[in-house]
């Protein structure tokens, strides 16, 4: 097999993945909220909020918890991304966070507060959640994990009073304070992933035994068979048989190849070829 050497393998612009488009995808544990009137246009979050993410450590569970990578994103770049298309701001933990968020400098006319320890929260929740407040004319509203607050009353605020609860019982909203449900979140992301994929065109066997991470690209007419892991921000073309036992990282996969039990990292493979069994490619163009 002719190789030739490159510098890099695939750069973040290679990747045109639209995450945003796993909030469409039907998941066992349904994000919506009880009694929520739909607004007709939400595009009002996205001008009004400043959303803000607290740091939140759980050294018990695992070390520097916001960083923790689940399936290629950190905890903290996955609730980040529930509030995208707001304006964002990331603030550590304190004894007195409601204090903390007083001297918060905003020209937006809502606050909407979550903790980097609930990474299953995602934009479909976030929009409901701000629909909800909104709908309910509510000044500040306490949710499982976090609040919103309207800014002119929080500034206004002297001591703070209960505010209403939101009793919603949906595990996007609770922390990820123990193993168990870190392991659990785990799960339910990869699978949102796999429903993404499959949804899309992508046939994969043996869902439970193949990893893919969230910013991985994989055309239509893939198939996947067990055991597969691909991994970092890597690109998959269509007609690609991956056969079982390939670790793929941050690379490209051109058009109509087939790749058993081989390791690719930092590579691209261009069309047609065959690779493996037993290959290891790092940093090469095949």
């Amino acid at each position: 097999m002719e190789i030739e050497e490159i510098e890099i393998g695939v750069s973040k612009n290679q990747i045109m993945f639209d995450f945003d488009s796993l909030d469409e995808v039907e998941v066992e544990e349904s994000t919506m909220l009880s009694n929520v009137v739909n607004a007709k246009n939400l595009d009002w979050i996205g001008q009004e909020v400043l959303f803000v993410v607290v740091k939140t450590y759980h050294d018990d569970v695992v070390k520097n918890m916001p960083k923790f990578n689940l399936l290629g994103k950190s905890m903290l770049d996955w609730v980040l991304m529930a509030g995208n298309h707001c304006q964002t701001l990331v603030i550590d933990d304190s004894e007195n966070i409601i204090e903390k968020l007083k001297t918060i400098q905003t020209d937006k006319k809502i606050i909407a507060v979550l903790y980097s320890d609930t990474p299953l929260v995602d934009k479909s929740l976030f929009n409901e959640i701000l629909n909800y407040f909104s709908v309910k004319g509510y000044n500040a509203l306490k949710l499982q994990r976090g609040f919103v607050f309207k800014v002119d009353y929080l500034k206004s605020l002297t001591e703070f009073v209960q505010s209403p609860c939101a009793k919603f019982d949906i595990m996007q909203l609770y922390p990820l304070n123990n193993t168990k449900m870190l392991a659990n979140a785990y799960k339910i992301l990869k699978n949102k992933i796999i429903a993404y994929h499959t949804k899309n065109g992508v046939v994969i066997f043996d869902e439970e035994t193949v990893k893919i991470d969230a910013d991985v690209e994989i055309e239509s007419g893939v198939v996947i068979y067990g055991n597969n892991s691909i991994e970092g921000e890597s690109f998959v073309s269509s007609g690609v048989i991956l056969k079982s036992g390939n670790i793929i990282k941050d690379s490209i996969i051109g058009k109509d190849c087939q790749i058993t039990l081989s390791y690719i990292e930092k590579s691209k493979i261009e069309n047609n070829k065959q690779i493996g069994p037993f290959e290891k490619i790092v940093n090469v163009l095949v």
